[in-house]
């Protein structure tokens, strides 16, 4: 039996369905939000001695707390590592052994998909699915911004609006036999709701840019030799981040676009600017990471906000979410 930890978004499902095409039902997945939520989870299943119940872990898109590594050696026996962000280059680069860690493959960004693609096709796990890959790999590095094809992002919209366990559940079978190619990727129902999406897409950005504060902010965390940026932050809990943060430096002229979403207590940002590395600024200060433009943090104010709202009528004894 083999345990896969992966990210959440298209590159990390896709993943998935690479491990599912390779094992079926001899893989047991789980989704993980950021690297914090995987060290929790190797670390609470450590005491529980989880390498009696897998063969093998893989950790896919996202990476963990080398230092864990210290305490709990027998991972070094069980673990597989493919991650692509810059972020987990330096921590691992004493385990290259058994971690993959490329941000770039043949000459252009690579992505998790397509690092665990490349060990499972050498293995003879799982046969040609080079067209699916790729499509994975342009959205998840924004090459698809640069040409002529939307359907990169369409897939990405498919995770997004039809949920993990759908795009885990169809794709895999979609592609159990064969790989897939433009004319077949999508059905008629997933064709629809993508061309409502679209134009809801375009309505929920445009709506979101006149939402956006502009900030100067003074700091010397962010570039060498410079301290004053132009920062745009908007509160949303949108599925465009990717669209709205880049129309938000381009449109907007801002340095960093920073998204924070205070229901998941998530921030994610981007920028345009070559000299900025956006990952190691989400790494240091906000327990998360990625990539020089594209990354994420955890921000987790929701606590604050409401004891900032209800502070004004009385004192707040408990805070309970919903389950």
């Amino acid at each position: 039996m083999y345990k896969l930890l992966t990210h959440t978004d298209l590159d990390g499902a896709s993943c998935a369905v690479l491990a599912k095409l390779a094992w079926d039902e001899n893989v047991d997945v789980t989704f993980c939000h950021n690297p914090a939520d995987v060290t929790q989870y190797l670390l609470k299943k450590y005491q529980e001695k989880i390498w009696l119940e897998y063969d093998m872990i893989y950790v896919t898109d996202l990476s963990f707390d080398a230092d864990i590594l210290r305490d709990c050696k027998i991972y070094k026996d069980i673990l597989r590592l493919f991650d692509h962000h810059g972020t987990a280059v330096e921590p691992f680069k004493p385990y290259f052994k058994w971690a993959t860690v490329e941000v770039e493959k043949n000459g252009r960004l690579t992505c998790g998909t397509e690092l665990f693609y490349q060990y499972l096709l050498k293995k003879g796990l799982v046969g040609n699915r080079d067209f699916f890959v790729e499509q994975v790999r342009l959205f998840d590095t924004w090459d698809w911004y640069k040409g002529r094809s939307n359907l990169p992002k369409y897939l990405s919209n498919i995770v997004l609006k039809l949920g993990l366990q759908y795009f885990l559940r169809t794709f895999t079978e979609r592609l159990k036999n064969r790989d897939v190619n433009e004319l077949n990727i999508f059905n008629q129902y997933e064709r629809d709701i993508l061309l409502y999406d679209e134009d809801r897409e375009k309505k929920d950005v445009g709506s979101f840019l006149k939402q956006t504060y502009i900030c100067d902010v003074e700091s010397e965390n962010i570039c060498p030799n410079e301290t004053q940026f132009k920062v745009g932050v908007v509160f949303n809990s949108s599925f465009y981040s990717s669209v709205l943060g880049n129309d938000m430096c381009r449109d907007l002229g801002v340095d960093i676009a920073f998204m924070v979403n205070l229901n998941r207590g998530r921030v994610e940002v981007r920028t345009a600017r070559e000299d900025i590395d956006l990952g190691s600024l989400m790494q240091t200060f906000y327990a998360g990471g990625g990539h020089r433009k594209a990354a994420g943090g955890v921000l987790d104010i929701t606590e604050y906000v409401i004891k900032k709202c209800l502070g004004r009528i009385g004192s707040v004894k408990k805070i309970e979410q919903v389950k």
